[in-house]
């Protein structure tokens, strides 16, 4: 493995023999590797390696959970779906998605950890191949953990002989369980793995990787004890007297990483808006990743730009992530003032605005850094976003993108180029998502190539805060973790912190990073955000003024609903359907509530 975690297993210096195997978990083939001579090779353990990193579900760029293009942010109050087509309409949220994702993956592990012993390679290098496959089966365990709740800690790689299937069912085990496993795993290994790997292995865990593993997984830990309700005795659930002993060891492995003080957050000149976005744009490995899935087209390219790519600039599909009016207005003004965008005077009346971009003029640097607002600029060009024309008492609207309104050289098309329309793929909302896109040019399908930051030095200040504030302590040093990342945004600092402006500061700060839809089902406050969720649209409106060409014309902008169904999220989906087929291979595996 020498220049990313993705690596085709291929053909080596030697003949790799292949044998199918089962699993009581998961029935599907796998290939393994058994010939004797792969584990005396270390170029053939590495590519294998390899492989297991990339079968990791980072919920990266690849990620979705239901249809084409099925962001999980498009679940959330982040975003809404441009597309009207697909089961991620659905109005229950979550219901059928979140598919069946088994054991294959941890067997394949197993099996490498098992074989690696026989080889005659150096101790110094088993034991570090070893310590690798040891991270990634705890990610796998958190994979699992947090999607199902407890499920079968299995270290050995299991057989189907024939005669057999009896001994190979096995049941859950408890939540709380799986995430002592996890920690478990990831304290026998740090010691093991380095600070930090040369230029030619960089994108392998480290140390501190583990130790950012350790930090959200005993967070969500610390959460589920707190917010979630205890049931199949454990099985889902961990009991509320373990909530201190969870979040302690999420603050421990949060401040080994601070400590270290080899991580510190992105900053590397310009506006703050452009080093925001600059941070997830910088392919090297700087100072905030600690660890990450890299990207290189056309070999392993990804689809982010082609999918989200605004309307007047998209190579074919474009348009489907539209960042709510919610999330807009949770990104504060940068005197620390509510965030709520000021469209109307103080007694009601709407704004003309001479310029529509002033409306955003002050919002936290994040927010222009992360989401595509009206007549913002992009790729030589700007994003005409415009719903209608106001002309007098009349509203002027259209059903499609070429009705035009006025005449002679003042004519102009009634919707932007890039929307707001009702039907077919302009933006639903009024804002596209800018977080990961390529600035200066097009991209076709598959060749996207910004990196993906599993984890990131925010997200371990924004762990310790959280922890911090759940069991009231360390009040100045969570202060200061919030107000690093408040300082960088270029937003003013806090003098007190709250648990709630702590989340606040989370949901902006790793907006479309594919957090939000876990963070909200461990505080379970899905049933409470999510039922009846109607997300909101912001429509700019050009008010028309008779022999004034439209350039010269004012803009006012109004709040209202977008043309989407609400939706409803139901307590069973904190916990994911394990699929019948499986507990009718295996009886003791129990169902999770509420299927």
């Amino acid at each position: 493995m020498r220049k990313y975690i993705y690596i085709t297993l291929k053909a080596m210096l030697v003949v790799l023999a292949l044998q199918s195997c089962s699993s009581i978990l998961d029935s599907s083939s796998k290939d393994i590797l058994t010939d004797p001579t792969v584990w005396g090779n270390k170029e053939a353990i590495e590519s294998y390696l390899g492989k297991l990193y990339d079968q990791m579900e980072t919920e990266n760029f690849r990620y979705v959970v239901f249809d084409e293009a099925g962001f999980p942010c498009q679940l959330t109050d982040e975003a809404v779906r441009s597309y009207t087509w697909g089961s991620i309409n659905n109005q229950i949220i979550g219901d059928g998605g979140f598919q069946w994702w088994g054991y294959s993956q941890v067997r394949e592990v197993n099996s490498f950890i098992e074989k690696i012993k026989t080889s005659p390679l150096s101790s110094s290098f088993v034991e570090m191949a070893t310590a690798e496959a040891k991270f990634i089966r705890a990610f796998h365990y958190f994979a699992l953990v947090k999607r199902y709740g407890g499920m079968p800690i299995l270290t050995k790689a299991q057989d189907y002989t024939g005669s057999n299937l009896e001994e190979l069912k096995v049941p859950r085990n408890t939540e709380k369980e799986v995430y002592e496993f996890i920690k478990s795993e990831i304290d026998e290994i740090v010691s093991v793995l380095p600070e930090e790997w040369d230029s030619s292995n960089k994108f392998r865990a480290t140390r501190y990787s583990a130790y950012a593993l350790k930090s959200r997984a005993m967070l969500y830990a610390g959460s589920i004890a707190t917010y979630g309700e205890y049931d199949l005795n454990g099985v889902v659930g961990v009991e509320a007297a373990d909530r201190e002993y969870f979040f302690k060891e999420s603050i421990k492995a949060s401040e080994v990483i601070i400590n270290s003080n080899k991580y510190e957050l992105y900053d590397k000149g310009g506006s703050r808006e452009e080093n925001f976005q600059n941070l997830f744009l910088d392919k090297g490995l700087h100072s905030e990743t600690l660890f990450t899935v890299a990207y290189s087209a056309p070999d392993k390219g990804h689809n982010w730009d082609f999918y989200n790519a605004p309307q007047s600039f998209k190579v074919d599909y474009g348009c489907v992530t539209n960042p709510t009016l919610q999330l807009v207005e949770e990104y504060e003004y940068i005197d620390g003032s509510d965030g709520a965008l000021r469209t109307t005077d103080e007694s009601g009346k709407p704004i003309l605005f001479d310029d529509p971009k002033d409306l955003f003029k002050d919002k936290d640097p994040r927010l222009l850094a992360t989401v595509m607002t009206p007549f913002s600029d992009w790729q030589n060009g700007y994003l005409e976003i415009r719903k209608g024309i106001i002309d007098g008492d009349k509203v002027i609207s259209a059903s499609n993108l070429t009705d035009a309104y006025g005449t002679g050289d003042n004519k102009i098309n009634i919707i932007g180029k890039d929307g707001i329309l009702d039907v077919n793929d302009p933006t639903k909302t009024g804002f596209y998502v800018k977080k990961y896109m390529n600035p200066s040019a097009r991209v076709n399908s598959g060749r996207s190539e910004t990196n993906w930051m599993v984890f990131r030095y925010a997200e371990i200040l924004l762990n310790y805060a959280e922890a911090c504030k759940e069991l009231n302590i360390n009040d100045a040093q969570s202060l200061d973790a919030i107000n690093q990342i408040r300082t960088r945004a270029g937003i003013k600092e806090l003098q007190t912190l709250s648990l709630e402006q702590v989340r606040k500061e989370r949901k902006v700060e790793l907006a479309f990073e594919n957090h939000r839809w876990w963070d909200m089902r461990r505080w379970r406050i899905s049933t409470d955000i999510l039922n009846n969720f109607q997300a909101k649209a912001l429509r700019p409106y050009l008010v028309w003024e008779e022999g004034k060409h439209p350039s010269e014309m004012k803009y006012i902008f109004e709040k209202g609903d977008a043309p989407k169904p609400t939706k409803t999220f139901l307590p069973r989906l904190y916990y994911v359907q394990i699929p019948t087929a499986q507990i009718r291979t295996n009886d003791k595996l129990v169902q999770n509530p509420g299927y």
